[in-house]
């Protein structure tokens, strides 16, 4: 059997590690006797030479393998799940959940904390005091017998290897491997026992993956390998280039779930990427039984059926009678607001969505390094979208802070044109056939 080493030197010259060799290396990183110093190497020579489509599969495996899954009791409901590789205002899974428990599926998310300058659930469900996110699978088990859908986190039992070499990446400059994105995505998601899996592929300005020909070979990785477990799956591209929704924050991203739960008038943008992703979670939850998804949907936020879902999901984690009745008050912004003129007129072609992202983080809302409180009060809210027309003197962003700030805090975001910019298709199914899976 080959030595760390040996699988070191292999990648650097490219080649292609056996199942077998991959399961004994990763089984004695586990061990301790592969040093975090070579694993390091190891995850280097990945991201120069990059991982086959065998080599990510056997290292998905090794990181369902080591730790825990979900007991597979369905209760007779099917299982599904969503992931996005996150962005500015990203916020569908607020909605998801509830939503698709009140369809009759079974919703058991691992979501995330903020990750660079994306916003993460876990982070913005915080904003409801006394909401408990972490949970045993057992715990777990519990809540989504009796409501259909839990708002969870990673707790330590799951994908354990996957939480020693994130924490490696993070600090040695190795995110950006297809191969590792997706072990890392997957060995967390396939751990739940699912039926069906909807993924949310992000590009753009504000995406981790910048073009779109980056996010398709990422969404076509995951696609395969997910399929490879035997999960139904469907991946949607969806573009990153502005925010998604009116409000990007912590408390203020829950609030305009919370308004479009409720049936409430919603951005189109948000709305359209939120039951796009419910439609797809409902092909795969009940397949060729006829129903009309799309209308069904629609009706159980009409009918107020999804936001009383919703409540009696956060009131068994722990939020109290007192909180739901003021969820408004709870989640409402900042107290300093800051109006966000336009100095010229013309049409919004480009919005740095990065810059964006940064901004949140200056105010409270993100963390710089990973023991950094959060403040839940910040938030931005987008008056113009790209595409529209905006006049001198015109407000284009408001920016909610808990400190008074001044126009010279806010970096350059918005750039105008004096000609409408092309809007292409921001939702966009991914054809498998139409990539190369090769990293």
């Amino acid at each position: 059997m080959k030595t760390a080493v040996d699988l070191i030197e292999a990648k650097k010259r490219g080649e292609t590690a056996s199942r077998e060799e991959l399961r004994a290396f990763f089984g004695g990183y586990m061990e301790g006797k592969v040093a975090d110093y070579q694993m390091s190497a190891w995850l280097m020579a990945v991201c120069l030479k990059g991982l086959e489509p065998s080599e990510t599969l056997a290292l998905t495996e090794c990181i369902i393998e080591s730790g825990t899954s979900r007991p597979k009791e369905n209760f007779g409901k099917p299982v599904v799940d969503k992931h996005s590789t996150g962005g500015v205002g990203d916020k569908p899974t607020i909605v998801l959940l509830p939503l698709l428990a009140s369809m009759g599926a079974l919703v058991p998310t691992l979501a995330g904390r903020g990750l660079g300058h994306t916003g993460g659930t876990v982070d913005k469900l915080e904003a409801i005091p006394g909401l408990r996110q972490m949970f045993s699978w057992e715990e777990g088990q519990k809540l989504l017998g009796e409501n259909g859908a839990a708002f969870m986190t990673q707790s330590d039992e799951v994908a354990r290897l996957d939480k020693r070499l994130y924490a490696l990446r993070d600090v040695t400059g190795t995110v950006d491997s297809v191969g590792l994105i997706t072990s890392s995505i997957l060995g967390k998601k396939l751990s739940e026992s699912l039926d069906g899996l909807v993924l949310d592929v992000k590009y753009g300005s504000g995406a981790f993956m910048r073009t779109y020909e980056d996010a398709e070979k990422l969404a076509l990785s995951l696609f395969q390998v997910a399929t490879s477990f035997g999960v139904r799956t469907e991946v949607i591209l969806t573009d990153m280039n502005e925010p998604l929704g009116e409000w990007a924050g912590n408390g203020v991203e829950v609030m305009e779930a919370v308004k479009m739960l409720r049936g409430e008038k919603t951005e189109e943008r948000f709305y359209n990427v939120t039951m796009s992703l419910a439609e797809a979670m409902c092909r795969l939850a009940f397949p060729h039984d006829g129903r009309d998804l799309k209308a069904e949907l629609e009706h159980k936020i009409k009918s107020g059926e999804a936001y009383e879902r919703f409540l009696k999901i956060i009131s068994a984690q722990g939020a109290s009678a007192e909180t739901v009745a003021k969820l408004d008050e709870i989640l409402a912004p900042a107290e300093h607001r800051l109006v966000l003129k336009s100095g010229e007129s013309g049409y919004l072609k480009e919005i740095d969505t990065f810059a964006l992202g940064k901004l949140l983080i200056s105010l409270g809302a993100g963390r710089r390094v990973l023991t950094d409180p959060i403040d839940h009060k910040p938030g931005l809210r987008f008056v113009k979208r790209i595409g529209e027309r905006v006049e001198k003197g015109e407000p284009i962003m408001e920016i909610y802070s808990s400190r008074p700030l001044g126009a010279e805090d806010v970096p350059g975001i918005f750039v105008l044109g004096n000609d409408p910019p092309d809007l292409g298709e921001y939702i966009r199914p991914l054809k498998p056939q139409a990539a190369n899976f090769k990293e």
